[in-house]
């Protein structure tokens, strides 16, 4: 059944995209990522994780980036069962515009995670970056996938965007992106 034009609205104004619901506001004001100089990549970043995945190697996505400002950003909850791409397009936006960088995906772990896990202590958060293909000079879109613990644990894959799998809204993954 197709959504009436008060409930689009309604959705809009409520801060929801899509499957996802807006969960950053009333945390605080504004979340900032603390500005990077570009050089820590999420395979050298033992110090916030226990454990990295090997793929971030295998797809050529342990590239040092440019420095970043501070960023202000946002996190939703997914509330419908979706995949990435269903996720990343939620927004109505450029995937680009939604992108951050992998040293601003540490950052936000190690400095604002915490306050995001789930009620059971510990929450899976889902990034959107992009790295540019040496050989066919394109970028390639991929999804870092961080699971964080209250004690203090956190592990960090990542998958193409493109990949299909169907992620339960039951986890109520946290998905972060710069603010819209």
């Amino acid at each position: 059944m197709k959504k009436t034009v008060k409930a689009i609205l309604a959705e809009v104004f409520s801060g929801n995209a899509g499957c996802l619901r807006h969960i950053s506001t009333g945390k605080s004001v504004v979340i900032v990522i603390g500005a990077t100089n570009g050089t820590e990549t999420l395979v050298t970043a033992d110090d916030v994780f226990s454990w990295i995945g090997p793929d971030f190697k295998n797809f050529g996505c342990d590239k040092v980036e440019q420095p970043t400002p501070d960023t202000s950003v946002e996190v939703y909850e997914q509330v419908e069962n979706a995949d990435y791409r269903k996720i990343f397009s939620s927004f109505g936006q450029n995937l680009d515009r939604l992108c951050l960088t992998t040293p601003q995906i540490k950052t936000f772990v190690r400095d604002h995670a915490d306050n995001y896990l789930r009620e059971e202590g510990w929450a899976v958060f889902l990034f959107l970056f992009k790295v540019r293909n040496v050989e066919t000079g394109k970028d390639e879109f991929f999804v870092a996938h961080v699971i964080r613990r209250e004690v203090g644990d956190s592990k960090v894959t990542l998958s193409p965007l493109s990949y299909n799998n169907v992620w339960s809204a039951k986890r109520r993954h946290r998905v972060v992106v710069p603010k819209l």
